[in-house]
């Protein structure tokens, strides 16, 4: 791991923050100013990633933490959770890259020439109402508030009447998803 600088960068209505933990560890936070939540992408030690979204203090939910062993998946995951609210897409890319290049810098690695950065299905959608239907969609199994996208599912945390088994975190499929 290289130790960088401590930094923070703004994109509008968001900032990038870069924080050193230790000589082993680091922190890059997504804050949004508009909402008030945030999402880290921390490295505890090498081979261990956090990744935690915070909500906003009025939102009263948990905060949402997943950990990864491999560090593209821990960026990955990072980047399709990001708050996008009320951001233009290309301040969106600008920032999502400018957090790239601070993990390849911290991380050790080559530079992406090329990145990726598709805009997945429901990101806009994090923190809102969504409703959950059927595969083949002609019935509602459940309401909730989506709280992360987990490859190619979503993580709701389902309203109290909708609960399977009084588990108040499910996982859908993102087809089965759409926003209310």
């Amino acid at each position: 791991m290289t130790l960088l600088d401590e930094s923070t960068k703004e994109f509008g209505s968001m900032s990038v923050l870069l924080h050193n933990i230790n000589t082993a560890s680091y922190c890059i936070e997504w804050f949004s100013k508009m909402t008030g939540a945030s999402i880290t992408l921390a490295r505890v030690e090498a081979g261990k990633y956090l990744v935690t979204r915070k909500w906003a203090a009025g939102r009263e939910l948990d905060d949402v933490t997943s950990d990864f062993s491999r560090a593209n998946q821990a960026i990955i995951h990072f980047l399709n959770n990001v708050d996008i609210a009320k951001m233009n897409e290309q301040r969106v890319a600008a920032a999502k890259l400018y957090c790239i290049n601070l993990f390849v810098k911290a991380e050790g690695l080559r530079p992406v020439t090329n990145p990726n950065l598709p805009k997945p299905r429901l990101q806009d959608a994090i923190g809102k109402k969504v409703v959950v239907k059927s595969t083949l969609g002609n019935c509602q199994i459940a309401t909730g508030l989506l709280l992360q996208l987990v490859g190619n599912q979503v993580e709701i945390q389902v309203n109290p009447d909708d609960a399977f088994d009084d588990q108040p975190r499910q996982k859908f499929y993102t087809k089965q998803v759409s926003i209310c």
